[in-house]
């Protein structure tokens, strides 16, 4: 017996858009698009009416914009939304808010049309809406619970594996972040909880490069402490949180004056940007007392670059998979034997805030 197929429901009040998204999506066997909506009022009504798994949602439209569709669905615990957003300024401050108030996920158009990357956008879409749509079917009981990554109501006990023994009794001089779908909010709450830094936090979020100066920007005003988006050759500041610019890879290494530099690198090899494989590794050699953190997110990036971690006996705190919005990223760590412990995001902070305060 097949699978059903995921309803999809698409909105946008271009037609072009419109028309563009179904020609990606229509050629895949297990995705059916339900129904089109040209705004927020209409993607209400349509979900409610026709039961998407999953709605593709624009962000500026007549109406009713995306992001109040977007709350108003959530807080009637309708189906995950995936916002197509523009890859600018604009759009990148708009989707980071859809993300805060109810969003899933994001995959960014450019705003001109001459310029749609079609084969980009169909990739990445196709995949997020067999994700979340996925998700949603095992929630209510679609699909077996068992067959999708993302934990639902009640999710798959992970076997624990043995302790990893870590480095004790020194205070980080570095703690570094890994952290991809669900971000905003996991890191929201992993900042809210922190108490005063007493070493550089740098975090390597999975975003386009327009994204990453006004995610920053708003966890700053959200949270009322320093939070920018790094620069390469930049010294960074042991009060403050650096955001990895999105778009590209980065490194740590220790400058003459002993404090920690940002470096630009290559982003040649790897899948996701900036990759926290290439920025643990970094930490690992350029610190005398790292932490590693991993938080929610799609794939496994992190696993690979916290393995230096594990052999020099440096901390890896990972995130509890059964409090991720996808815990890829978590449950690779767990598998691979690095993880020192496994924890829910403010359990972390309290562990990083005691850290903190060792003599």
């Amino acid at each position: 017996m097949t699978d059903p197929r995921i309803r999809l429901l698409v909105v946008d009040d271009s037609n072009f858009v419109r028309i563009a998204l179904r020609k990606m999506l229509e050629p895949a066997p297990d995705i059916e698009i339900v129904g089109e909506a040209r705004n927020g009022a209409e993607a209400l009504r349509l979900s409610r009416k026709l039961k998407p798994h999953v709605v593709a949602m624009d962000l500026n439209m007549p109406v009713m914009d995306g992001i109040e569709s977007v709350q108003a669905i959530a807080a009637e615990k309708g189906p995950p939304c995936i916002m197509v957003s523009n890859e600018t300024s604009e759009g990148a401050a708009a989707t980071i808010r859809a993300l805060e108030t109810g969003a899933v996920d994001f995959v960014c158009k450019n705003s001109s049309f001459i310029t749609f990357d079609m084969a980009s956008i169909e990739r990445q879409l196709t995949e997020k809406v067999r994700h979340w749509g996925r998700w949603r079917m095992a929630l209510t009981g679609e699909l077996a619970a068992d067959s999708v990554a993302a934990p639902v109501t009640e999710p798959a006990p992970e076997p624990a594996p043995s302790p990893r023994p870590s480095v004790r009794g020194h205070r980080p001089d570095l703690v570094v972040v890994g952290v991809s779908t669900g971000g905003p909010v996991a890191l929201a709450e992993l900042l809210g909880a922190l108490g005063p830094l007493t070493c550089p936090l740098v975090v390597a979020q999975h975003m386009p490069a327009s994204f990453t100066a006004g995610f920053a920007a708003s966890l700053a005003r959200s949270l009322g402490r320093p939070v920018a988006e790094g620069a390469d050759g930049e010294a960074l500041d042991a009060k403050a949180v650096t955001i990895l610019r999105g778009g590209g890879d980065w490194t740590v290494r220790r400058g003459t004056s002993g404090r920690f530099i940002l470096h630009a690198a290559d982003p040649a090899g790897a899948i996701y940007h900036p990759s926290a494989d290439r920025l643990f590794r970094s930490a690992a050699e350029a610190a005398e007392s790292p932490v590693a953190v991993v938080l929610t997110g799609m794939g496994d990036d992190g696993s690979s670059g916290a393995a230096a971690f594990a052999e020099r006996r440096f901390p890896v705190l990972v995130q509890d998979p059964a409090t991720c919005a996808v815990d890829g990223m978590p449950r690779a760590a767990i598998r691979a034997g690095i993880a020192t412990e496994v924890l829910p995001v403010t359990s972390i902070a309290r562990k990083l805030n005691a850290l903190f305060t060792l003599s």
